[in-house]
């Protein structure tokens, strides 16, 4: 009796164990996300780059070059991302100060003149 309910345990297992294992196609129940194309996907990624290879205020250069593509290719890129990639790139660019012009002079000798003596021939 004891063989009888082992094979019979052992029979059901190997069942379900095959059952899972049909060849039955799955089957998609939601779309893929929409894909940004390649390239323009390519150029927003290579200013970014630009950014993250520039430092402090040298990055608002290449920031806002990349706000600016982001505005230019807002008819090429999915309804679903524009608005984050937008405000992201806007954010961004608020967050690198600008860079400051450079000062007159070394800030050395500020407010100092030399005083040159003329020489009279007559002296």
């Amino acid at each position: 009796m004891r063989w009888r309910s082992v094979w019979l345990a052992a029979s059901s297992t190997c069942a379900l164990a095959l059952a899972g294992c049909g060849h039955s196609t799955a089957t998609r129940t939601t779309k893929p996300p929409p894909r940004i194309p390649a390239g323009v996907a390519q150029r927003l990624a290579a200013d970014a780059d630009a950014v993250a290879s520039a430092s402090g205020c040298a990055a608002r250069v290449p920031a806002q070059k990349l706000l600016d593509d982001v505005i230019a290719f807002q008819g090429r890129v999915p309804q679903r991302y524009r608005e984050q990639l937008t405000s992201s790139a806007n954010y961004l660019v608020s967050r690198i100060p600008e860079c400051l012009p450079p000062t007159q002079g070394h800030g050395k000798h500020k407010g100092h003149k030399k005083k040159h003596k003329k020489h009279d021939e007559n002296d």
